[in-house]
C-alpha cells in the first residue's frame, strides 16, 4: 500500500487534487476536513469542549457547529487557535489512524490523506511521499471568497496562520502547480499519481 500525503494552503486546490485521484485512479481519499466535521456532531464531547470554551455562540440553532463563527473567533488570536486546535486535533488523528488501519487490513492499494495541517498533526511521517498544491495568494483568497464560507479577513487570518507556503515547497516531494486551468490541474495530478504508483 502506498500512503500519500496531500497538502496546502486553503483555496490552493488541494482538495480538487484529491478529488482527481479518489474518482480516477481509485485511491482511498482520507479528508482531514470531513472527519474535522464529524468529530463535532451534536452531543459529541469534542463539541461539548468546544463549546466550554468559546460560548453557545459558536452553536447554530439546531445544535450544529457555526464553523464560519468558529473560524473568526478561533483565527482572532493565537491562544484561541491553539485551544481550537487542542480540542479538535486529538479525535482528527485518531480518526485517520483508524481509517489507516482498516485501509491496511483490506489491501487498499492506494491511501491519500488530504490535510491542510498534516506537518502539524505528524502524519508526514506516516506517509510514503508529501505532496503539496499551491497556487498564488491572491487566486486563493478568490477562490475562498467564491466558495462564500469566510470572509476576506478571515481567510487571510487562516493564510497567515497556516506554514508559509515556502516551507511546504521545502519539505515536499512534489509540488503541484495551480496557476492555470482546473484542466491543467488534473492533469498535472493525474501525472504526478502515475509516477508515484510506479
Amino acid at each position: 500500500m502506498i500512503v500519500i500525503g496531500l497538502t496546502g494552503n486553503i483555496g490552493s486546490g488541494k482538495s480538487t487534487v484529491a478529488r482527481a485521484w479518489r474518482d480516477k485512479r481509485g485511491a482511498l481519499l482520507i479528508d482531514a476536513d470531513e472527519i474535522g466535521r464529524l468529530v463535532v456532531f451534536p452531543g459529541s464531547e469534542t463539541l461539548g469542549e468546544l463549546v466550554k470554551h468559546f460560548g453557545g455562540e459558536i452553536l447554530q440553532p439546531d445544535g450544529s457547529l457555526d464553523r464560519q463563527r468558529t473560524a473568526r473567533l478561533a483565527f482572532s488570536s493565537p491562544e484561541n487557535l491553539q485551544e481550537l486546535n487542542s480540542i479538535v486535533h486529538p479525535a482528527i488523528i485518531r480518526t485517520i489512524n483508524n481509517e489507516l488501519r482498516r485501509a491496511l487490513a483490506e489491501g487498499v492499494r492506494a491511501v491519500v490523506i488530504d490535510a491542510a495541517l498534516i506537518f502539524e498533526f505528524g502524519f508526514d511521517r506516516s506517509v510514503d511521499a508529501m505532496i503539496v498544491v499551491d497556487a498564488p495568494r491572491e487566486a486563493k483568497i478568490e477562490r475562498m471568497l467564491a466558495r462564500g464560507r469566510m470572509d476576506r479577513k478571515t481567510i487571510e487570518q487562516v493564510l497567515d496562520f497556516q506554514m508559509d507556503p515556502g516551507e511546504l515547497r521545502k519539505r515536499a516531494a512534489w509540488v503541484i502547480e495551480n496557476d492555470g486551468s482546473l484542466e491543467d490541474l488534473e492533469r498535472e495530478a493525474l501525472e504526478v499519481f502515475d509516477r508515484l504508483a510506479k
